[in-house]
């Protein structure tokens, strides 16, 4: 990599059968071709979409599978499009691979600490990286977040959850009690909780973080074996290290949101969010995100067509339901959702 770059990235891991996790979104077995081909389609609707905004950046994918194993999506050709996008896909092993019942949801997500370890080796000093989970979809430009990394070096997404709510099964509280044994001190306010879904770093910053994520992973090896409090997720790791080393807490909230698009319990979008640069969809996986996947695979739609800023967000918005549900993404979110019922039951 060239100093000076914007790398843009997301991932995809692959379980395989017997290393299953619950990923509560998407609900189907996590090694069936079904469940997989949910996050092929976020994916390419998360490169579509900063390809759109950030033509210039450098975009990477990374994925335990070999390049020439990549699976089509449908009749979509996954890996013709990557190449023909210049998405540069690298192949990583998993070797941060949590013991079996470690915790029962989200396992692969301590991928990213072999991703992290590429970047810090892979990335000039004065690079701008981002790494992001595949359902996010970008709806504008990089270019405040890279002027952000020149000032911070790190922009730390945080979640103010209440002290006693479970995150991923801790609580702040609990979050508390452990950081306090790893520093060997007390705490004068309860630890900040960021997510784990945005990563941005410089080449600099990327390379301390990577330094402290092999103490981090055997202190929780360690307690689970001894059956103790340990971190759950790699979000818990790195909520972690931004405390030790002292990162500002919500440089990166600017940027991004967990937006809620649920169909009955839970709903948080707003027209504030067209404020924002990223979406992060959690409900969106088998609704708006793969219904966008189909204008992606139309050159000739208007996904390719509008151009960026206000018109493509807005038509984002009306895919995902920002600020709200239109009567059509209603309609065709319940179709979805009764037919996904129906399915399970067969």
């Amino acid at each position: 990599m060239n100093n000076s770059t914007v790398h843009i990235c997301t991932w995809i891991h692959c379980d395989f059968t017997g290393e299953e996790s619950n990923y509560p979104q998407v609900g189907r077995i996590s090694s069936s071709p079904e469940f997989q081909e949910v996050y092929w389609r976020c994916a390419i609707v998360y490169f579509a979409s900063s390809i759109r905004n950030n033509p210039q950046a450098n975009h990477i994918l990374f994925t335990n599978i070999n390049q020439n194993k990549i699976p089509n999506t449908g009749k979509f050709k996954t890996q013709d499009f990557l190449v023909d996008k210049n998405v540069k896909i690298v192949t990583l092993p998993f070797t941060y691979q949590p013991p079996k019942n470690y915790f029962q949801k989200w396992r692969n997500q301590f991928y990213l600490f072999d991703i992290m370890k590429y970047l810090s080796n892979n990335s000039g000093l004065y690079d701008s990286l981002i790494l992001l989970d595949s359902d996010c979809v970008w709806i504008d430009s990089v270019d405040k977040i890279v002027a952000d990394l020149e000032k911070y070096g790190v922009l730390t997404y945080e979640i103010d959850y209440p002290p006693a709510h479970k995150i991923i099964g801790l609580s702040r509280l609990e979050m508390q009690t452990i950081y306090e044994e790893l520093d060997n001190k007390s705490l004068e306010e309860l630890p900040k909780y960021f997510g784990g879904e945005w990563f941005a770093a410089s080449g600099r910053e990327i390379r301390k973080i990577a330094a402290e994520i092999d103490s981090t992973w055997e202190w929780s090896l360690r307690k689970f074996a001894h059956n103790q409090p340990k971190f759950n997720e790699s979000s818990y790791n790195l909520s972690y290290i931004y405390h030790k080393l002292g990162y500002d807490a919500g440089t990166g909230n600017p940027y991004i949101r967990r937006i809620w698009t649920t169909l009955f319990r839970n709903n948080n979008a707003s027209s504030e969010d067209f404020k924002l640069h990223i979406w992060h969809m959690l409900a969106e996986k088998k609704y708006g995100i793969k219904r966008l996947f189909k204008e992606v695979s139309n050159p000739e739609s208007l996904f390719w067509k509008l151009p960026p800023g206000k018109p493509f967000a807005e038509y984002a918005g009306r895919y995902l339901g920002i600020p709200k549900r239109t009567p059509l993404k209603l309609s065709l979110d319940l179709f979805d959702a009764v037919k996904s019922r129906l399915r399970k039951k067969i």
